[in-house]
């Protein structure tokens, strides 16, 4: 008994042995890879402009389109997929005529939907950039790192763009002197700074362009537009539908093309569908109350190719309200209380008391106004706020009209959610919630303001119907 004790004992010793250290090896692997998550997020963030000397490379600038209702945003966040992060993932099409592994978005995005219906909390966050970077990567076979992925404008979760700006950067010493052929002996470089062979052939091309440009004289037609088509196509066969590429071109400007500096104008455009307010009307022809339709919520509204596009509203509005809602935000304000409070709390002032914003907004009109102080990163100027009505047809010429409104809005940069805050409060002004006093009292200038008074409440609209529509930059050296 005593060796049969004896036995099982050390049998059971090594047993929880041999499970610990396989449970601490498997701790160990998790803490890696969220290790490498951490050191590899801040890569797209990083947007600091690199020294010329210490960094040649060219630089492409994309004009992308896309519909964000499927994504979390443009900006890759910390939640990204593994798969994603990779670099050396099995690749596409090469000379040797081997077929490409397709994009499984669709396949991530569904067994994102299957996890919610069974009700687990799914950590894939995907994001229009990282369907960007993967795309490059497959295709190039850099590094994150190497690419540099940037965009202009930072949109929210179900925000889309038709013009949005991203930028990635190929090294110089990758493309120079290098075949095929070399590029794939070096045996002394590293993994991720090797240029794919599908893709080396249309970079050079690109380069050469690039340098003929340089050399050429400044006439009018080497300044035409040239699209880097071949890459277009090889880098929009790697990406979902709902993700397209408009244009290529290479940056050829002195300094470091940085999406998000020297940008002289944004514009936002916001869609929204909605109902006239209209009075149904007895027989005799006199206007009695409100016609039952425009209470009848937003399903009427919906039309086949909206694709999560345009706020389909719920009330019916006063057009004429739309117009004269938008007036008060054009020129230079102080937006504070249509900024989103998590940007206001990281400014350290969540919201200034009435009277010190009036203060600081005569100041700021006079003529001998001093620079702008820490309190005032939300006084800016709104170039254009303009509103576009466009009536539907009805059948039947007795119900109340259906408009598409269209909203426009200029300005050099726009906070977090200050469109679809400033949007939000106009149609509330539309539908009777608000009256038009209390946009200069949420500007800050009012005649009337009192601390005691409590300021209007800021309704956001849905991010449905907001869309990034064009950046425009103060040089325009691109090839």
């Amino acid at each position: 008994m005593v060796v049969r004790s004896s036995h099982y004992l050390v049998a059971n010793s090594c047993y929880f042995v041999t499970r610990y250290s396989y449970s601490w090896r498997r701790a160990a692997a998790a803490a890696a890879e969220s290790n490498l998550l951490r050191c590899q997020v801040p890569i797209t963030m990083d947007t600091t402009t690199p020294s010329p000397s210490k960094r040649q490379v060219i630089t492409f600038v994309m004009t992308t389109q896309y519909n964000g209702f499927a994504y979390a945003g443009f900006q890759r966040q910390t939640r990204t997929p593994t798969s994603m992060i990779s670099s050396n993932e099995e690749d596409s099409t090469t000379t040797t005529g081997k077929k490409r592994k397709r994009n499984n978005h669709n396949q991530e995005l569904q067994a994102t939907k299957n996890n919610n219906k069974s009700g687990r909390k799914s950590n894939a966050v995907v994001t229009v950039q990282d369907q960007i970077e993967n795309a490059l990567q497959k295709w190039t076979g850099l590094s994150l790192l190497t690419l540099r992925v940037r965009g202009a404008g930072r949109t929210d979760k179900g925000v889309h763009a038709t013009h949005q700006v991203v930028a990635f950067d190929v090294p110089l010493s990758l493309v120079i002197d290098h075949d095929v052929e070399a590029n794939n002996n070096e045996e002394d470089r590293d993994d991720d700074m090797k240029i794919s062979a599908h893709a080396l052939p249309l970079l050079k091309e690109a380069h050469q362009t690039l340098a003929k440009r340089k050399s050429a004289s400044t006439d009018t037609e080497t300044r035409l537009f040239i699209d880097q088509w071949k890459i277009r196509r090889a880098i929009s066969t790697r990406l979902p539908t709902d993700i397209v590429i408009r244009s290529i071109r290479i940056w050829n400007g002195s300094a470091p093309f940085e999406a998000r500096q020297n940008v002289a104008c944004k514009t936002y455009i916001y869609r929204l569908r909605f109902r006239c307010i209209a009075n149904a009307k007895s027989a005799e022809g006199q206007a009695t109350n409100l016609h039952p339709i425009c209470n009848a919520g937003p399903h009427l509204l919906r039309r086949l190719n909206d694709n999560n596009t345009v706020w389909l509203s719920q009330w019916p509005l006063d057009k004429d309200k739309l117009h004269q809602a938008c007036e008060p935000f054009v020129g230079r304000h102080n937006f504070c209380n249509f900024v989103h409070k998590a940007e206001r709390k990281v400014v350290g002032n969540s919201r200034p008391s009435l009277v010190r914003r009036r203060e600081r907004y005569q100041q700021s009109t006079s003529k001998d106004a001093d620079d702008e102080n820490d309190d005032d990163k939300f006084l800016m100027d709104l170039f254009e706020f303009n509103l576009h009505l466009q009536p539907e047809e009805e059948p039947d010429k007795t119900l109340p009209p259906i408009i598409d409104a269209t909203f426009s809005l200029k300005a050099k940069g726009f906070h977090r959610s200050q469109v679809r805050n400033l949007v939000g409060f106009v149609v509330d002004v539309a539908r009777g919630e608000r009256s038009l006093d209390d946009a200069k009292l949420l500007l800050g200038e009012s005649d009337s303001m009192d601390d005691e008074k409590a300021l209007p409440t800021v309704n956001s609209a849905p991010a449905s119907g907001l869309c990034l529509a064009n950046v425009e930059y103060e040089h325009n050296d691109f090839l």
